[in-house]
């Protein structure tokens, strides 16, 4: 398919007297740009029949779309804007919007991706230019020409980035397309649903005339052997069965407890557990495994039934499994990776609601609760097996789907034995990898290298880069660090030497960014405040005159240092820095300091009156400034 040969690009500016518009046609790169001219935009709309797609357009350009395409003067589409981006009033609740008729084809990028990742940090992540527009939103008078002009090249700008992430994005877009069609639906109307409302339309799930209401009726699966699990776990959800505790004080507690040495937590969002500051490899008489469940969850509602039961039928969800196995065998990526969506996001649909209100048409608590428990039991119900009969064994890890352990050789065969019996009885299948080394801070933060020699990470210290699912997440915020942390424990190689060897700029960038909830963002510069934009690619600088970000709040006035950024720092949005300015020694103090965090050593606090002292008077500073009334 070409999607990209059907797909319109579009982004709205908005200004008191003033909106503008740009679309672009990505099929031949052609630009449509239309200022206070509603008129055109109806021609346009009309004439082309653009499919369009933005970056949060669901929630904001769409419905300055439908604005202007009633013809609402530019005093009115900005109070639209305001009512939407001010005070936060969803789109689709103001009643002439809501009832206007108007009807054009979307979808959004925004969808099904990492919350809180704005377009301006996704441009700051890839490398781009950040360009903020020069003109103020806040002006109450018609823009002259050239602020028009600018705004315009500002608004090009954030399409052609919004492209890029179309590209990044299109095997995502993809696979909804292959699924709508799977379900009767339009290219369109997949491309315009979340993940879990796609999913729930191709199960056919309908919501319940009455509420089910039963979701405090958890019955532990007869495949489960109760013998091996502890009676506090028991008693943890047996709680649920007791209608005088309130359901929000059962969800929010947790229970600790130990098993074998490793100590783990158990909790409605699910298991997990691990060494902490743990490190071990593999000898010639100890081995260690990892045992992960294959597609555990959407196992669980096969072999347990514990599918919505908003669905017509539990057979429909095994079938999507024996096809997708059939197609991955068979070479056939796009329908196994379409069908994967949908398996992906059938458990998330099922949560998606509070109390009896349902948000998604899968919304069925109880099943959802009984994926959850169930899951956590039979892995705890394994690994304790194995730590009464494996004498050896030490738990390294265990995870919402999977354990790692490691044991003497001579353990080994009741090791074999004990996942094949657990596998036969549940019908779950454990995918072994055989682990060469294991560097773990802590269950969210390890690096693990395999006897492949492939190297698996986790955590934000030094997961980098695009997701490989569909670009949910895009992070390159100091990749120097990963790389000086991911060197030293997997090939011995001191931090200074990665850091120093490393040639690209971009490696050391950290992005640096306010929310809605500031006014502004400035820089320290020799006693005076600069400035600067709201999002920020920031390096260390070997330059002293230059300070630290601070973010202004929008209703307080504080100012308040933003986290994590280096005493001095160079802001570079055009990315025209070179590496002889870079400050490289703080890269490698960061790397050293989240080394010794996985290594467990702590340093002697140092006396930090003086840096408080300097605190202090960077924010004085802002109070001057406040009195002479420029904020």
């Amino acid at each position: 398919m070409n999607l990209k040969g059907i797909t319109t690009i579009y982004d709205f500016e908005v200004f008191a007297l003033d909106w503008v518009v740009v679309f672009k046609r990505l099929s031949d790169g052609c630009y449509f740009i239309f200022h206070n001219d509603p008129e055109g935009v109806e021609a346009y709309i009309e004439e082309q029949k653009p499919l369009l797609c933005g970056f949060n357009n669901k929630h904001y350009d769409n419905f300055i779309l439908k604005a202007v395409l009633m013809g609402l003067e530019p005093e009115m589409v900005k109070q639209v804007n305001d009512q939407i981006i001010v005070h936060g009033v969803p789109g689709w609740s103001i009643p002439f919007l809501r009832d206007s008729g108007i009807w054009f084809q979307s979808f959004d990028l925004m969808d099904d991706m990492q919350q809180g990742l704005s377009l301006k940090a996704i441009e700051a992540h890839l490398g781009m230019d950040i360009e903020e527009t020069e003109v103020d939103f806040q002006l109450d008078r018609s823009l002259t020409e050239q602020e028009v002009e600018q705004t315009i090249r500002y608004c090009k700008y954030d399409v052609d980035a919004t492209e890029k992430l179309f590209d990044l994005r299109i095997s995502y877009l993809e696979n909804k397309i292959n699924i709508g069609r799977m379900a009767g639906l339009s290219d369109a109307e997949a491309l315009y649903m979340t993940n879990p409302k796609l999913t729930a339309t191709y199960l056919q799930a309908k919501r319940p005339e009455k509420f089910w209401g039963d979701e405090r009726n958890y019955q532990y699966p007869k495949q489960l052997l109760m013998e091996y699990i502890p009676q506090e776990a028991i008693d943890y959800f047996d709680r649920l069965h007791d209608e005088t505790i309130p359901m929000d004080e059962i969800m929010g507690q947790k229970l600790d407890l130990t098993v074998g040495d490793c100590p783990v937590t158990l909790g409605f969002g699910g298991i997990h557990g691990a060494l902490p500051n743990y490190r071990e490899d593999t000898t010639e008489t100890r081995v260690i495994r990892n045992a992960d469940v294959a597609s555990y969850y959407p196992n669980l509602m096969r072999c347990m039934g514990y599918c919505s039961r908003a669905m017509p039928n539990a057979q429909m969800y095994a079938d999507i499994i024996t096809r997708r196995v059939a197609a991955k065998k068979a070479g056939d990526k796009e329908t196994a990776d379409a069908l994967k969506l949908v398996l992906n996001s059938t458990y998330g649909g099922m949560l998606n609601g509070h109390g009896e209100e349902a948000f998604n048409d899968l919304y069925d608590p109880l099943m959802a609760r009984s994926v959850c428990i169930s899951g956590q039991l039979f892995l705890l119900e394994l690994t304790q097996h194995l730590v009464r009969e494996c004498p050896t064994l030490k738990v390294i890890q265990l995870n919402t789907d999977g354990i790692m352990v490691s044991f003497d050789l001579v353990d080994e065969p009741a090791w074999k034995e004990i996942c094949q019996e657990w596998q036969d009885r549940t019908g779950f299948e454990l995918e072994e990898d055989r682990i060469q080394r294991i560097v773990q801070k802590d269950v969210n933060n390890y690096i693990e290298v395999q006897e492949s020699g492939k190297v698996k990470v986790k955590g934000g210290q030094l997961v980098r880069g695009i997701s490989t699912a569909g670009a949910f997440n895009i992070n390159n915020n100091a990749k120097i660090v990963s790389k000086a942390i991911l060197n030293y424990f997997t090939d011995g190689i001191d931090p200074k030497d990665t850091v120093y060897e490393d040639g690209d700029v971009l490696d050391f960038m950290l992005i640096a960014k306010a929310s809605g909830k500031y006014s502004g963002v400035y820089q320290e510069c020799m006693e005076e405040m600069i400035p600067v934009q709201r999002c920020n690619r920031v390096y260390a600088s070997i330059n002293r005159h230059w300070g630290t970000l601070y973010k202004v709040h929008a209703e307080t006035g504080r100012a308040a240092k933003i986290a994590g950024l280096p005493a001095h720092c160079y802001v570079d949005n055009k990315n025209i820095l070179t590496l002889e300015e870079i400050d490289r020694d703080w890269y490698v103090r960061l790397a050293r300091k989240y080394i010794r965090d996985f290594q467990g050593i702590e340093l002697p606090k140092v006396n930090t009156r003086r840096i408080n002292s300097l605190m202090k008077k960077s924010l004085a500073v802002f109070d001057q400034i406040k009195q002479q009334e420029l904020f």
